[in-house]
């Protein structure tokens, strides 16, 4: 009974602290995502240093780490107290900055890349642990709003870090870097404020064969909804990773600046948002499992209609909007079933294997973008289309399990799967 009364008072105060430190490290990841996207497009400063599909590289920098180290990271997280990982991550994102610092000053791209890679390796530190962290402190009944509000704040942060690129980047490239070491020393305040919850599985021995970890972590899920969750989690964010490699296309094709390209980058963002706080809020204490193929067949009529537009700003603005609005019923069922479902010991590990497979998912089609744009190019309309096909199909197969789904959310599944 004590250990109860002492967990509900630590979260009205904890969960506010994760999701300011959350915000504070998604803000600043898209800031110098962002900017490098934007740098690297035709019409940017570094333009054509990385080939006509020098979005995609970047895009693949982001993710590389994640792939390499999201095996032992998500051991981690099982293993050690998970807030002590979050605030370890914080303090590694302070230092980082200042590498920002130095790239921009110096004008060097190969050194604003080196940024990017090491600030995407302590963010797969991060990962796992806030993810895993979040039943802990608001308990399985209130999961599907804390991820509601969880994804509206990441996503309002993802909008006001591609847009404040672009105007960063035109007043001095500096002044990103100086403005990240001041976010990033609000997240570590913040992570401070998190409560220190026992390690889930402490006995856990950490291997460091990141690869055969992750076989074993699919192997316990087969045939459970977390599989099915996770196919869809991964082959969701590969479209998502070549719908940012697609817009600052149009930069050069519309005449933009810096600072409306970024605020077309930052569209989906919006549309994610409200999505995610409609879809979060409107499920009330369940989780709705057959939003899944609700919010896939929107998405791809969203990308349908932005292959055929003919590109005006707020047309396309509208257009990506929307796509995002209808993403946000995709993705949070999909958050809290793989928060849901698994046993305590076990959850991070899970949410470590489904990014895993994710950043393998989103690293072939950044790769394959960045490569085909040297033949067929880098024309929105063609790529768009290209989305909705993929789209289409994830649509189609939750559509298939969307019973499974359903049942999946109901209270009784809770912590149903475990490694044994």
């Amino acid at each position: 009974m004590m250990a109860s009364a002492n967990c509900d008072q630590q979260r009205p105060r904890g969960f506010p602290a994760l999701l300011v430190a959350m915000s504070c490290g998604a803000l600043n990841d898209n800031l110098l995502r962002g900017a490098l996207l934007l740098a690297v497009a035709t019409g940017g400063m570094w333009q054509g240093d990385l080939g006509p599909g020098g979005t995609g590289w970047v895009t693949f920098i982001l993710y590389a780490p994640f792939i390499v180290l999201l095996g032992i990271t998500g051991q981690l997280a099982d293993r050690y107290p998970r807030a002590r990982i979050v605030l370890i991550s914080r303090m590694l994102e302070v230092a980082l900055c200042g590498l920002v610092i130095v790239a921009f000053g110096m004008g060097n791209l190969w050194l604003a890349c080196l940024a990017l890679l090491l600030m995407a390796a302590q963010s797969a530190l991060f990962s796992p642990a806030k993810y895993g962290i979040v039943p802990d402190l608001v308990g399985d009944s209130a999961l599907s709003r804390a991820n509601g509000l969880l994804s509206m704040l990441t996503n309002c942060m993802i909008i006001a870090g591609v847009a404040a690129s672009g105007f960063l980047l035109t007043i001095g490239g500096i002044w990103l870097g100086v403005v990240m070491a001041g976010i990033a020393c609000v997240g570590l305040i913040a992570s401070w404020r998190i409560p220190q919850v026992p390690p889930a599985d402490p006995d856990l021995k950490v291997s460091m064969r990141t690869i055969s970890a992750h076989i074993r972590n699919l192997r316990s899920v087969k045939g459970t909804p977390v599989l099915i969750a996770t196919a869809a989690w991964c082959w969701f964010y590969s479209v998502g990773s070549l719908i940012i490699a697609i817009v600052p296309n149009y930069k050069a094709m519309l005449g933009l600046t810096d600072t409306t390209a970024g605020l077309l980058l930052a569209a989906p963002g919006v549309g994610i948002a409200v999505g995610g706080i409609i879809a979060g809020f409107g499920s009330g204490d369940r989780i709705r499992g057959r939003l899944v193929p609700v919010g896939g067949a929107l998405m791809t009529v969203g990308l349908l209609l932005l292959a055929v537009n003919k590109p005006s700003y707020a047309g396309l603005w509208v257009l990506l909007a929307f796509t995002g609005i209808a993403a946000g019923f995709f993705v949070i069922p999909i958050l809290a079933l793989l928060q849901h479902l698994p046993t305590a010991g076990f959850r991070a590990r899970c949410i470590g294997t489904a990014n895993f497979c994710t950043y393998v998912a989103m690293s072939i089609t950044a790769v394959a973008y960045a490569l085909a744009a040297e033949s067929l190019g880098n024309a929105p309309h063609i790529w768009f289309s290209v989305c909705a096909v993929l789209m289409g199909g994830m649509t189609l197969y939750a559509f298939k399990h969307r019973e499974t789904l359903r049942v999946a959310g109901l209270h009784a599944s809770a912590g149903s799967v475990s490694d044994a």
